[in-house]
């Protein structure tokens, strides 16, 4: 059998991984990582790692800023591996361009790019882990396949390597070298035999160009960096095309000594792939500049979930953020807006205009139809947690609420207010005394009517509504009501103000349930509060803000602090940041991301949205 066998492409499953900032982690946050990477390792027989970078430019106000999105994708016959958030995808290798023409030492891509694959067939001693990561703004694209050694055939391989090595130090000429490889096997003959596993280790780096000079600059700089690692790398020639279309055999290479194309796993984690230092989401939405002047193009679809919690005392910029934030995202992707809006920021006509939405402004003694007997009905909610919501409304005291919810979940009544005859009947007094007020204006009104017409972008403007209770009665409902809607799929709902459900344990409970469904339906939710210790305060408001895949964290009172560093483990300094940071100024943590972030706003979006003079 030759070098490659042509007939045959090796497959595999494959997953996405989400990367994570490394090179400026604190120590043991890589060594966590890279010990997460030998775990993984070690629970399947094959892997190959893709990364895949893609060189673009992003356009803000007629500057260009170059970005590089890197994808990177895990392969293996095994069953899904539990780590890196990994998310079952389609083949990748099926959307690269195919192979036109080949020479003895490139190929013309049906792109009509240029390409070469270098091949890694030397190794140091020692390579710092994460290394790959120097490559990552040349490359094209990096393979790295282990291949598992059955662990009877490692420990003979490495023990005989020991033996003629050690053999080698009985000659004359014992050089330095010779102690440190006979030291390095005597390591490895330990760790081979115990947690560890050998694996065959075959490192490509794929360069393209447009021209033969673009094409030999790349590889002049990827061969700059290797050497300065002590890497050998350089391009075979006359097997480009099978390097390229991956038709290889696990013996593609010739037998090198086990020292240089063999590895232990745990020696393996200085090859941790799954770095990416800037926020550069694939079809994301331009927010602004991090610390180091790099663009953070945001893509909330990128993250494990896609809520998505602001936080910001007055004056820090929150509504612009979550403007400018709407407004860039319905145009860079179609997806339907709702909104909850206490302090009618977002129905006002030119902000309406610009988010594309129809603003709704409710008033007081205007009927909502949002009848909670009839919603339970219709199964927008079950009876036991619409009895808890009403009992929190209501502030139907704790010794009360177990009689409410029996009575509630066995009525026969169709609406809210033949429940409350029902509670005359049995003359129910003590629940009376709470209940009662469902008949009387101003609730009356939010029950009775025809419900609101939800179709299309809706934002309800309830800033007139008299006093805050009524403002969380319609607020609660509404989001029941638009929670049907949510189910369609690709729905964006934002509650601003948040602040002002958080003495309503189950108004944050229903809260948390559209927060939860989300990835589900693929609907986005937007928590947006000036108060988060509020909010902190109670086990649902909690897990909202904790479990949200992506926070932007604007400037804060310093009453908030203690609540940022528990919810999101920020440091001092972080938190130093945020007390004294200008408008638009923040933090933003983006699943495995967290850096700094300064909101750019255009001219336009500036003059359309701001309630102050600048951002």
């Amino acid at each position: 059998m030759g070098l490659f066998n042509k007939t045959k492409v090796e497959t595999y499953k494959w997953y996405e991984v989400e990367p994570s900032p490394f090179q400026l982690l604190a120590q043991e946050d890589q060594d966590r990582l890279t010990s997460n990477f030998t775990q993984l390792l070690n629970s399947v027989n094959e892997a190959v790692i893709y990364v895949k970078n893609v060189f673009d430019f992003y356009e803000y106000e007629n500057s260009q800023y170059p970005v590089i999105i890197t994808k990177f994708y895990f392969g293996t016959r095994e069953n899904t591996p539990g780590f890196f958030n990994m998310r079952e995808t389609s083949d990748p290798l099926s959307k690269t361009p195919t192979v036109t023409y080949e020479y003895p030492d490139k190929i013309i891509l049906s792109d009509s790019s240029l390409a070469k694959v270098l091949v890694t067939y030397n190794y140091p001693d020692y390579l710092p882990d994460g290394f790959l990561f120097e490559y990552y703004g040349i490359a094209d694209e990096i393979f790295v396949k282990f291949k598992q050694v059955d662990q009877y055939k490692a420990i003979k391989m490495v023990s005989a390597a020991r033996l003629r090595a050690e053999s080698l130090l009985r000659g004359n000429r014992i050089t330095p070298e010779i102690e440190r490889k006979v030291q390095k096997l005597r390591d490895l003959s330990t760790t081979i035999g115990g947690s560890a596993r050998l694996f065959e280790l075959y490192l490509y780096v794929v360069i393209k160009g447009k021209t033969d000079g673009e094409l030999l600059e790349k590889e002049k700089r990827i061969k700059e960096i290797a050497n300065a690692r002590l890497l050998s790398i350089d391009v075979p020639k006359y097997i480009q095309r099978e390097l390229y279309e991956f038709k290889t055999s696990v013996s593609a290479f010739t037998s090198f000594s086990i020292e240089k194309n063999f590895i232990d796993s745990i020696s393996a984690g200085a090859f941790y792939p799954f770095i990416s230092e800037d926020l550069v989401d694939e079809g994301g939405v331009f927010l602004g500049i991090s610390g180091s002047n790099s663009p953070v193009i945001f893509n909330p679809y990128s993250r494990n979930n896609y809520n998505i919690v602001i936080l910001g005392e007055t004056g820090s910029g929150k509504s612009m953020t979550t403007k400018v934030f709407l407004r860039r995202l319905r145009k860079k992707m179609s997806i339907g807006i709702n909104g909850i809006d206490p302090e009618n920021e977002y129905i006002k006509d030119v902000v309406a205009k610009e988010l594309n939405i129809s603003p709704v402004l409710i008033k007081p003694g205007q009927k909502l139809g949002l009848d909670l007997m009839k919603f339970v009905r219709e199964g927008f909610i079950d009876a036991t947690d619409a009895a808890e919501l009403i009992a929190d409304l209501y502030y139907v005291p704790q010794e009360l609420r177990p009689r409410l919810r029996r009575l509630f979940v066995s009525s026969d009544a169709d609406t809210i207010f033949q429940f409350i005859d029902e509670l005359k009947e049995s003359k129910a007094e003590d629940l009376l005394k709470y209940l009662d007020a469902v008949e009387s204006p101003p609730d009356s009104y939010v029950y009775d009517g025809i419900p609101i017409d939800i179709s299309g972008n809706v934002v309800f403007g309830i800033k007139e509504l008299r006093n805050q209770r009524l403002k969380v009665v319609v607020s609660s409902l509404l989001t029941l009501l638009l929670q049907r809607k949510m189910l369609s799929g690709r729905q964006l709902l934002f509650v601003d103000e948040a602040w002002i459900f958080s003495e309503y344990p189950a108004v944050l409970n229903l809260l948390q349930e559209v927060a939860r469904r989300g990835r589900k339906y693929g609907d986005i939710f937007m928590y947006i509060t000036q108060r988060p210790w509020d909010v902190y305060n109670t086990p649902e408001g909690r897990t909202i803000l904790e479990q949200a895949a992506t926070a932007i964290l604007l400037r804060q009172r310093a009453a908030a602090t203690e609540v940022l560093q528990k919810a999101y483990n920020l440091s001092q300094a972080e938190i130093h940041y945020l007390l004294s940071a200008n408008p638009g100024q923040g933090i933003i943590r983006a699943g495995n991301y967290k850096l700094t972030l300064q909101i750019l706003v255009t001219q336009e979006e500036l003059e359309k949205f701001s309630t102050s003079p600048a951002i």
